[in-house]
């Protein structure tokens, strides 16, 4: 018994058997003040402020005016429209990682349109094309990975994530096809921007966003394909013992899951960047995978966290055009990375805790 003893670790991690919900949004609420302090740290030592400067900052270059207030919640709508997309994919253990590729995959086939009939047709008619081509654009990009899945068993995360690089290779030849022709200019084009909604020009993306989390949360967690999403993925055999066809289910949600993606390369086409590019989006095709995860697939708590990563990210921003002397936009970016770190630390610590030597495991 004493070797036992001496061998016995100071410390161990044990996994939880559950959790208050009180105490869940406690410790979530912790790390992200640990988080917004740490990323005031940071900020501290590469630049001249102080700590209230730095946060005054951040606040200010959320809410200083209509128009940084208007990027706030269009960037936290289009992260969340994404994330939204992937989440019914992620809650079948279908792990898509490839987000980014699908808006690229919606874009190009929104900018199709553009680019051959954009002089030709106007917005009543050019608008609706373009979004069902997207939907089904960035759908086939999706499912394409599914049928090798359920096909060959291949990894659908190294598959996704390959047909991100992809996207971006057709995006670049895209380019360099049109631009003779001005096609990068679309801006300047008759047709194929999405109207203004009450006087916003980006009010069409908060509706599309808000009914996004309603439609896709009913339709995860009251209808019969929500439930058959839930059964694939948490006990594949249970499913087919119920007769409910794994193939089916897979490739019908890979769609869907893709087709939300693509809508969002849709809105970067005609009402954001109104044009094609590989960078298009801004990585966020990568930041909804941690904000559907971090969710637990939830599109409500979706709409919060993505709201935070858009604060972070203003804020971030605002710091580094106060100090462009010392400071470059990469700066804003390793702010972001330090309030996911701590989010998904936040996560890790909900489902395990730290024992020490001489102490039982507690049952919470």
């Amino acid at each position: 018994m004493k070797a036992d003893a001496k061998r016995e670790p100071a410390l161990r991690l044990v996994k939880r058997d559950s959790i208050s919900p009180a105490r869940a949004v406690i410790v979530r609420a912790v790390a992200i003040i640990a988080a917004l302090l740490v990323c005031g740290i940071f900020f501290i030592t590469v630049t001249d402020s102080s700590i209230i400067e730095i946060y005054s900052a951040m606040v200010s270059g959320t809410f200083r005016n209509s128009i940084t207030i208007n990027t706030f919640f269009r960037e936290a709508c289009m992260l969340l429209i994404i994330a939204i997309g992937l989440a019914p994919a992620f809650k079948m253990s279908f792990w898509n990682v490839g987000g980014q590729g699908q808006v690229l995959a919606g874009g190009m086939a929104a900018a199709m349109w553009l680019f051959y009939l954009g002089n030709k047709l106007p917005n009543a008619a050019i608008l609706p094309l373009m979004f069902v081509s997207a939907a089904i654009g960035g759908g086939i990009w999706a499912i394409i990975p599914a049928v090798f899945r359920v096909k060959f068993s291949t990894n659908e995360t190294l598959f996704t994530l390959m047909m991100n690089y992809i996207a971006i290779q057709l995006v670049k030849y895209l380019r360099i096809s049109w631009s003779p022709i001005h096609a990068l200019g679309m801006i300047q084009r008759k047709s194929g921007s999405l109207p203004a909604l009450f006087g916003n020009a980006d009010g069409l993306i908060y509706v599309i966003a808000a009914v996004g989390v309603v439609l896709m949360y009913i339709y995860m967690n009251k209808t019969k394909q929500g439930y058959e999403i839930s059964v694939v993925g948490e006990a594949p055999n249970t499913a087919r013992y119920a007769g409910i066809s794994e193939l089916k289910v897979i490739l019908r949600t890979a769609f869907l899951s893709g087709a939300v993606c693509g809508i969002a390369g849709f809105l970067y086409v005609s009402a954001i960047d109104h044009t094609i590019s590989e960078t298009m989006g801004g990585g966020y095709g990568f930041t909804a995978v941690i904000v559907a995860w971090l969710a637990k697939f939830n599109p409500i708590f979706m709409t919060l966290i993505s709201m935070l990563i858009s604060f972070v990210r203003s804020g971030s921003s605002e710091i580094v055009s106060r100090n462009t002397t010392t400071l470059d936009s990469s700066i804003a970016n390793i702010n972001i990375g330090i309030f996911l770190f701590f989010m998904l630390g936040c996560e890790f610590f909900l489902n395990y805790k730290v024992v020490f030597r001489g102490r039982k495991d507690a049952k919470k």
